[in-house]
């Protein structure tokens, strides 16, 4: 198993869509249970980055309904709607550059997800 390089936190902020990462996190369901959460490493600055999205109607910004593949414990595809979303680096880290008002506080990376595992086997 591959080590993760320490997290990159003098890596200057940009807006960069870095496409389609294969095992850049792990699905599971949410503290309260009202959503999934995203969860891994920004594939630009290597930060831990997580980011939570609400069960709801679909084109409102969460997601909709309990997921078919909720008890699949192996590395899948993403599904549809994880792997159509795009993510945003969210280490927390204030990179240098970094604009007052960026919608979120990481290095300014974007990916989309190509294989997802579900944490546990359950969100």
């Amino acid at each position: 198993m591959s080590q993760v390089p320490q997290h990159a936190t003098t890596l200057e902020y940009a807006e960069v869509d870095v496409g389609v990462v294969d095992r850049a996190g792990f699905v599971q369901q949410s503290a309260a249970g009202g959503g999934v959460v995203v969860a891994g490493v920004c594939p630009r600055c290597f930060g831990t980055t997580a980011t939570e999205y609400g069960f709801g109607l679909p084109g409102t910004g969460t997601k909709g309904g309990l997921f078919s593949w909720r008890r699949q414990s192996a590395p899948t595809p993403a599904p549809d709607v994880i792997g159509r979303e795009v993510h945003f680096c969210e280490c927390r880290h204030p990179h240098p550059g970094l604009p007052a008002d960026a919608p979120f506080v990481g290095c300014g990376a974007s990916w989309r997800a190509g294989v997802v595992p579900v944490a546990g086997g359950t969100p």
